[in-house]
């Protein structure tokens, strides 16, 4: 009798184990899916939000060198006839 519940007591532990083992498995199974799929998420979602900024230049930190005589010829090519 004493052997039986000795084979009965290691079948349980190892059983406690195993379950331990493939409940731990699926959790990170379910956390790399969780995680995988907000990255889809914010990456679908950045790209349609860029598209909003599209007509907005240098929304991105590009630096542009220009000379100040450029820069002043831009401007009053842009004023509006009456304050030229």
């Amino acid at each position: 009798m004493q052997k039986l519940y000795k084979i009965l007591w290691s079948l349980a532990i190892l059983l406690i184990i195993v379950t331990t083992v493939i409940f731990s498995f699926g959790f990170i199974l379910v956390v790399v899916a969780v995680a995988s799929l907000f990255g889809i998420y914010r990456y679908f979602f950045m790209k349609k939000k860029s598209r909003e900024f599209e007509t907005r230049p240098y929304t991105h930190g590009e630096v542009i060198d220009l000379q100040a005589e450029v820069i002043h010829e831009t401007i009053q090519a842009r004023k509006p006839d009456e304050f030229k």
